[in-house]
């Protein structure tokens, strides 16, 4: 019979909770799995030395960490990224002067985990009208390009209409994803809301899959103007970015 390894059975008990729970406080876990309070200290530290999961300071709870994330895509992401990428993020919406949206995939659809905008700042968005149908944004065309399986899951969207312009063609929007995969950019031209164009670029974790999208959106005049110089802007905050999440 193989040896039991009491120490990692207990922490993976407790990484277990997490499962069901977005954050855990040490008295919850000692409640919650009969270890004492200075055993799930001392797990919890353990945990978050080696990235598997991180302690906000603001709130005392603890979440899964990126680390987690890129093994198994299960994380608490919007609060990853609003205290790992606020800087970079909050750096390229003063350099270009337009709003700036940072979103992440949660099936098939395009959720907005934080948004900058040169007026109002940095905040995060938790509501239902902030999360779209994949077909229908820079961001969303972008997170299925750079998804695990980009096929099947063009096959599972519901290819829903908001302007004229938006793809509702399974085919065409196949067809559009394959150059956005190859150019690592994609655009939103009116297809949300008319005379407003967005273009995103991907955060790609180590194995190329797409993290989280960062988009930029204006007035369709001034965007076109700007678009080459705001896209290469974009291509820095983006890397920058990939460093700060996944460590590199």
């Amino acid at each position: 019979m193989a040896e039991k390894n009491n120490s990692l059975e207990k922490a993976l008990t407790v990484l277990d909770l997490f499962q069901l729970h977005r954050r855990i406080t040490l008295t919850f876990a000692a409640q919650e799995t009969g270890f004492s309070p200075a055993a799930v200290s001392r797990i919890m530290n353990s945990l978050e030395n080696t990235g598997y999961v991180y302690r906000d300071r603001t709130d005392g709870g603890f979440y899964l960490a990126d680390k987690v994330y890129l093994l198994g895509r299960s994380t608490n992401l919007k609060r990853q990224l609003i205290n790992v990428i606020d800087e970079p993020i909050s750096k390229l919406c003063r350099r270009t002067g337009f709003s700036v949206t940072v979103s992440i995939r949660e099936k098939t659809h395009s959720v907005t985990a934080l948004r900058k905008d040169p007026k109002r700042g940095l905040f995060l968005t938790a509501n239902v009208s902030d999360s779209i149908s994949l077909n229908c944004s820079a961001g969303g065309k972008i997170l299925t390009a750079f998804a695990t399986e980009p096929d099947k899951l063009i096959d599972e969207i519901n290819y829903v209409a908001f302007t004229r312009k938006t793809i509702t063609d399974k085919e065409e929007f196949r067809q559009h994803i394959a150059v956005v995969r190859a150019e690592k950019v994609a655009f939103d031209m009116e297809e949300i809301t008319e005379g407003l164009v967005c273009t995103a670029v991907p955060v790609l974790s180590r194995d190329g899959t797409a993290i989280c999208s960062i988009s930029v959106s204006g007035f369709k005049d001034r965007m076109i103007r700007e678009l080459y110089g705001t896209i290469a802007k974009m291509r820095d905050t983006a890397k920058e970015c990939g460093q700060l999440i996944t460590g590199d």
